[in-house]
């Protein structure tokens, strides 16, 4: 049972299939009986629009006087569409946006924070991971609640099982530390007689940079967010092992073959042509789907935790959530109150109640941001690493962001691919990158009003 087979099944079960009493309607909802209509911008198209409609259709059953219009968005400049509306003066009631632009809205007071209708509501914020709420905490208010996940995108690695058995480590512990990725690098990766790589063990990669120096234990800015920190020893020593990594490779030899293999999403690793592979949750879609297609042993494939830098004493295996993605559903400001209520009541049925949080996530087969979804018994028939998925959740941080996060975030992914390619050393890297994201900051602290 995998992808449309899930989603088919899913709707055909519609709430039941999520084993979770459902809350009754909140009595500040039954005051009000005036017919209202809401826009809801969203991006769920494909094969989640009919999981969305769904949703909206229990919605509807349990607040007949709401009626929600879902407008799916095109992927074409997402961010443009969602500050033009605002800034156009007509803004769908609930919008679906990212953390960057949820806090630029936020800077330019653009939309309402809920963290008072929380208190009023008495939504128990302990439901949710950790990182999950708190990366929608921007300036002292929470701004919205997420779905799917913020996190599982920079917190885990999968591995071949099989591959690991070939190269004499033990299938059911994958490394936890940086040595001992080193070590499996080693053994992993293969190369013919020219010295060209035939299978690779550990990939060296930009995007690896953050999530190592937060598993040493360093952080991305100063807590006031005004000042750069991955440029302390946590995060030279995590440049380091980047390159250690690259050396090992061979730059030349990385990018050969990567360019001889199928390197589209997760396709090497699920050719058994790479041993593992550092990716976020979406690509378990096609792994699962893989298995099935070839009759392949549902477990051929396990999870790791994000490796730490076991010679720090204070470092520990630790997620990263919301560094470019992280979805989450935001209000107007000075809407009228009957349309703010009718909005709010929506935001919060997608994104606590078991038929929207709970059934959207498991038809797709992925984590719940809600812990007690995750109980499904179900997901442990559809994933055999599933448990594995929940652990690395609960090590996850939200990083610092501000409204320029792209500003912070590309410098550094932009200055770690000349690592990747030999022509860089990592720490003058993390310098170039440290200096850039500082006038990035300096620039957006001075133009603030406070």
């Amino acid at each position: 049972m995998r992808a449309k087979q899930i989603c088919a099944l899913a709707i055909a079960a519609g709430v039941a299939l999520v084993a979770f009493a459902v809350p009754p309607a909140d009595a500040a909802a039954t005051q009000s009986r005036t017919p209202v209509t809401i826009r809801f911008w969203n991006w769920w198209d494909g094969t989640r629009k009919p999981l969305m409609d769904k949703i909206i259709e229990e919605f509807e059953k349990e607040y007949p006087w709401i009626t929600v219009k879902s407008e799916v968005q095109g992927w074409t400049d997402v961010s443009g569409k969602i500050m033009s509306a605002f800034a156009a003066g007509v803004p769908p009631e609930v919008m679906m946006a990212r953390r960057m632009e949820i806090f630029a809205l936020a800077d330019l007071n653009a939309i309402r924070p809920i963290t008072d209708l929380v208190k009023r509501d008495g939504l128990d914020l302990n439901m949710f991971y950790p990182a999950e709420v708190n990366a929608f905490r921007y300036d002292g208010e929470l701004w919205s609640l997420p779905l799917p996940t913020v996190g599982l995108n920079d917190s885990f690695y999968m591995y071949n099982k099989e591959l690991f058995e070939q190269a004499g480590l033990n299938p059911e512990k994958p490394p936890e530390t940086w040595s001992g990725v080193l070590e499996a690098n080693r053994k992993l990766t293969r190369r013919d007689g020219n010295g060209r790589i035939t299978q690779l063990g550990f990939r060296a990669w930009p995007n690896q940079f953050i999530p190592f120096l937060y598993s040493n234990n360093g952080t991305l800015l100063s807590p006031d967010l005004r000042k750069v920190a991955f440029d302390s020893n946590e995060g030279l020593q995590a440049a380091d092992f980047i390159g250690q990594i690259v050396k090992m490779n061979n730059p030349a030899a990385q990018n050969d073959f990567l360019t001889r293999t199928n390197h589209t999403t997760a396709q090497a690793f699920i050719n058994g042509k790479e041993a593992t592979i550092f990716e976020n949750i979406s690509v378990f879609g096609l792994v699962l789907n893989q298995a099935l297609e070839t009759k392949r042993r549902p477990d051929w494939f396990g999870v790791g935790l994000m490796p730490y830098n076991e010679k720090n004493p204070k470092a520990k295996s630790t997620g990263v959530t919301g560094i470019s993605w992280g979805w989450g559903y935001v209000m107007p400001r000075n809407l009228p109150p009957e349309k703010q209520e009718a909005a709010w009541l929506f935001i919060k049925f997608l994104t606590t109640d078991v038929r929207g949080a709970g059934f959207f996530m498991f038809a797709q087969g992925r984590p719940s941001p809600i812990r007690k979804f995750n109980e499904n018994p179900e997901y442990r028939k559809l994933n055999p690493a599933f448990d594995r998925l929940l652990r690395a959740l609960e090590t996850e941080v939200a990083i610092p962001s501000l409204p320029i996060q792209k500003d912070i975030i590309d410098p550094v992914i932009n200055n770690f691919w000349q690592v990747i390619s030999g022509t860089v050393e990592p720490r003058e890297a993390v310098a170039k990158a440290a200096e850039q994201v500082q006038n990035a900051l300096d620039k957006y602290w001075a133009t603030r009003k406070r």
